[in-house]
């Protein structure tokens, strides 16, 4: 269970980009936080990995506080930040070192066959178009078996093709682990195809506006009317949160 008690964040500079934000995520679940620019999406998202501590508040994994980033989550960026000195399979085992070689070498290739890239380990970053930079770098935090993945707007750099294809495929890498997943983003559409819930954030300081539980079946369909309805809702429920006219709510999108 993750879980986030009376969360504040105040910079240095006295910004504040996050208020009393409280939230459980049942191991297994898969939640969508969106919101404004200003809304504290990335920041929570780091709160929880570890990469930076709350001012107020505490996050925890099944009960123990997250004070550093653990093993068990893995982080994956809106870049890819693969290192240009090691090929493909030498970024997917960066943080395997521990593993024997045997052992390595055949958790790389089971992991860039699961994403798309059987074949490609000898392959260097320079030579990847931007999906497949993001493959591996999707590739290397699966490599690592967290129990919880965190994606901080992991597609928003890629045209609109190569989003949808990656957007299918992480749904169908989820439904295959069940991992506990929590993805920031901008893009309502990826919200709801990855989603059990989503969380929208109202801006300045962020804070939790409304929660819409996603009631649509999986594998989703985004021609289907009922996708087109939650989109509407969805996108409404956003418009509410950057004006201010938001009611919390977990009464469902169909």
């Amino acid at each position: 269970m993750l879980s986030l008690r009376s969360l504040d964040k105040i910079y240095a500079n006295g910004t504040q980009a996050l208020r009393g934000i409280d939230l459980s995520v049942a191991p297994g679940e898969a939640v969508a936080i969106i919101g404004g620019s200003g809304s504290g999406k990335s920041t929570l998202l780091r709160l929880i990995g570890g990469l930076e501590t709350a001012t107020r508040g505490q996050v925890e994994i099944d009960g123990v506080p997250v004070a550093a980033p653990a093993e068990t989550v893995g982080f994956v960026f809106q870049e890819p930040r693969l290192l240009p000195w090691l090929n493909v399979a030498g970024n997917v085992a960066f943080g395997l070192a521990g593993l024997p070689r045997h052992d390595r070498d055949r958790r790389v290739d089971e992991v860039l066959a699961r994403v798309g890239l059987e074949g490609q380990g000898e392959r260097w970053p320079k030579e990847l178009s931007g999906g497949m930079a993001q493959r591996v770098a999707i590739a290397r935090t699966l490599a690592a078996q967290p129990s919880i993945l965190l994606l901080d707007e992991p597609f928003s750099a890629l045209d609109a093709l190569t989003r949808a294809s990656l957007q299918d495929h992480v749904a169908k890498l989820w439904l295959e682990d069940r991992q506990t997943l929590l993805l920031v983003t901008h893009d309502i559409e990826e919200a709801l195809l990855l989603a059990d819930r989503i969380i929208v954030l109202a801006p300045r300081p962020g804070r939790i506006e409304e929660m819409v539980t996603v009631d649509l079946p999986r594998p989703r369909d985004r021609d289907s009317p009922a996708f087109e309805q939650a989109r509407r809702d969805l996108r409404k429920a956003l418009d509410r949160s950057l004006h201010g006219q938001s009611v919390l709510r977990s009464d469902g999108v169909t």
